[in-house]
């Protein structure tokens, strides 16, 4: 049966640091906002009105935990990403190029070298980046290109990294949406007060009771943008400094494969192509030799045919001639 690539999200080749963030969503969600929306308003603290004091800040905090564990789970990812590549540089491609002869099959090496890293390290990654580009390299004989291997990599890296970068950005709005709700609900209530009052002489007493509600309307509008802005800085700084540790990886591995591990792969895989080359040289020379004995035996066979045949002849036209 003939494979057909599914093209709504399913790749050839998987990013070794790449997470689903629907875990992580819901576990704070289960953490974080179901506790915080069924919370009755128990407390008059300043502490607690920020946080769960309007309904904005519950989402607030939701989207700011749901992305630091994302971010903290998908560290975790890397940091063993990057032990997997120190394992393969340290011990398992020189033992690997220094037990097999010189003269192997690419995916015999490609099959040394994931075995040998298995051996060492049961859990680790299959798609591994430096495993990965050994199996392009190796697969495609050499003939891999660098530059596009290195551009789908950092593509990856940067898409891995797609929906944390939603998250900073929707916090703020959650805090200017949690503003704008706060303030207009503050100024329809005293609105609606001033409305119902019929004389001069009750407006002091309705500015007095309206007041308290505008100025709490008014303090959970900005409340909500505090706590957004104080939220987005921490996060920003932690997808930031992952990320950056996550280029110097990528960096590093490709100045250990260019001037490293690609001389040596080509090195062993050029001996191969030689070798297989002269084989296939002798294997030439061979057929042209019996080709040209083909062909001498077939010309004496005409010969032979032609000499018989005027034998023939002659016995057959002598009697004639005899009479």
């Amino acid at each position: 049966m003939e494979h057909s690539l599914n093209l709504v999200g399913d790749t050839k080749h998987q990013y070794p640091t790449e997470l689903a963030f629907t875990f992580p969503l819901l576990m704070t969600a289960i953490l974080v906002l179901l506790p915080s929306l069924l919370m009755l308003d128990l407390s008059e603290s300043r502490l607690y009105q920020i946080l769960w004091g309007n309904w904005i800040s519950p989402f607030i905090l939701w989207f700011f935990a749901a992305s630091a564990i994302y971010l903290l789970l998908k560290k975790r990812k890397l940091k063993q990403e990057m032990h997997t590549s120190q394992l393969m540089i340290s011990r398992v491609i020189p033992a690997v190029l220094e037990g097999c002869p010189d003269k192997i099959a690419s995916a015999e090496l490609f099959r040394r070298l994931r075995e040998g890293l298995i051996q060492i390290f049961p859990t680790a990654n299959r798609w591994n980046i430096l495993l990965s580009r050994c199996r392009l390299f190796l697969g495609h004989n050499a003939k891999s290109d660098d530059e596009e291997a290195e551009f789908f990599e950092r593509e990856y890296m940067r898409a891995s990294y797609a929906l944390p970068r939603f998250m900073i950005w929707a916090i703020p709005i959650l805090g200017f949406i949690g503003t704008v709700w706060g303030i207009s609900n503050g100024i329809a209530g005293f609105s609606n007060a001033m409305t119902s009052v019929n004389s001069v002489a009750e407006v002091s007493a309705t500015l007095k009771d309206t007041l308290p509600i505008v100025t709490r309307s008014l303090a959970a509008a900005f409340d909500t943008t505090f706590l957004a802005l104080l939220l987005s800085i921490p996060l920003m700084l932690m997808m930031t400094w992952f990320e950056k540790v996550e280029e110097n990886y990528i960096i590093t591995l490709d100045e250990f494969w260019l001037y490293d591990l690609k001389p040596k792969l080509s090195a062993r895989m050029e001996q191969t192509m030689q070798s297989s080359g002269g084989a296939q040289e002798s294997i030439n020379e061979e057929l042209r030799l019996l080709a040209a004995q083909v062909g001498a035996l077939q010309k004496t066979m005409e010969d032979l045919y032609e000499t018989v045949f005027a034998s023939s002849l002659t016995k057959a036209t002598n009697p004639v001639q005899q009479k």
